[in-house]
């Protein structure tokens, strides 16, 4: 914790916090026996995760790599950890050192991995439409089983994704107008940021909107971000940090959300490449 803490409120890079992190992991991982409980391997994927990035962060590919083809299994053992910390991986070492196929094949998630690990994290109401929103779904698949729950809202999100316009206009004012309501009572001038949440929701299609609404946590909320920016969706991502900043309740996360919004989205600047991070290292 006290890591964690020297991790969000200080630099990153700084080769001191760095070693305390790879002293932490070894401490963890050279532990005699190696305890294989569901607690103690839990610990250890929160520990090599938050290593692993540290070494993101300095590009340092090849020790990355030696760690993932002795630990690969243990950073699994956690799904949601494994999930965020390989989205993490993506982000920041592709830009910068590109990634062998080697390593892109360990760090890959594809869709059905992340609606596994996160799918108990969103909205009930809108993981049939993004099921269909990231391309692991057919839509009349899914309206079929919006239909047998007899759910128009379910309906209509399905029918957004697939492009229909009425329903996606409907579902951007929706969106914009609960963006609104949730900067009541914040003690700055909110205008400028309405006034850019609503330049930036006006360029998003029905796919990205439900994206956006689907979330129901900041973990998972962080998880579509990295989803979006690995897959070159910056408009999505910088939308999903400024709506994470007045989601969710507490100063750091907004604090922690308005600053990836603000340095979103060039993965190859280390302010953003940093920003991103610390927001990892608040949740694992």
């Amino acid at each position: 914790m006290a890591l964690r803490a020297e991790a969000i409120e200080g630099s990153l890079v700084s080769g001191k916090l760095v070693d305390e992190i790879r002293q932490l992991y070894e401490e963890t991982f050279n532990k005699k026996p190696f305890t294989r409980t569901a607690r103690y391997l839990s610990i250890a994927s929160y520990t090599l995760g938050e290593y692993l990035v540290s070494l993101a962060l300095m590009s340092d590919h090849e020790t990355i790599n030696k760690l993932l083809e002795g630990h690969l299994w243990v950073l699994n053992a956690n799904g949601l950890v494994s999930v965020l910390t390989r989205l993490m991986l993506n982000a920041l070492l592709g830009p910068r050192v590109g990634l062998s196929s080697e390593l892109e094949g360990k760090l890959g998630v594809n869709p059905e991995e992340l609606i596994d690990a996160f799918g108990s994290h969103m909205y009930t109401e809108f993981l049939l439409a993004l099921r269909v929103a990231i391309g692991i779904a057919k839509p009349e698949f899914e309206i079929k089983l919006c239909e047998e729950f007899n759910d128009e809202v379910c309906i209509d999100l399905v029918l957004a994704v697939k492009g229909n316009s009425v329903v996606v206009k409907q579902l951007r004012e929706g969106v914009i107008n609960d963006f609104n309501n949730s900067l009541k009572g914040f003690g700055f001038d909110v205008e400028s940021l309405i006034n850019e949440f609503r330049e930036l929701v006006s360029g998003l299609d029905g796919r990205s909107l439900v994206q956006l609404i689907a979330p129901s946590n900041s973990m998972a909320r962080l998880a579509l971000m990295l989803h979006a920016l690995i897959n070159g969706d910056e408009k999505l991502a910088k939308a999903q940090a400024l709506i994470g900043a007045v989601n969710f309740a507490g100063k750091l996360p907004v604090r922690l959300y308005l600053e990836v919004y603000k340095e979103c989205c060039d993965l190859g600047k280390d302010e953003f490449r940093l920003a991103i991070a610390k927001l990892f290292f608040y949740h694992v």
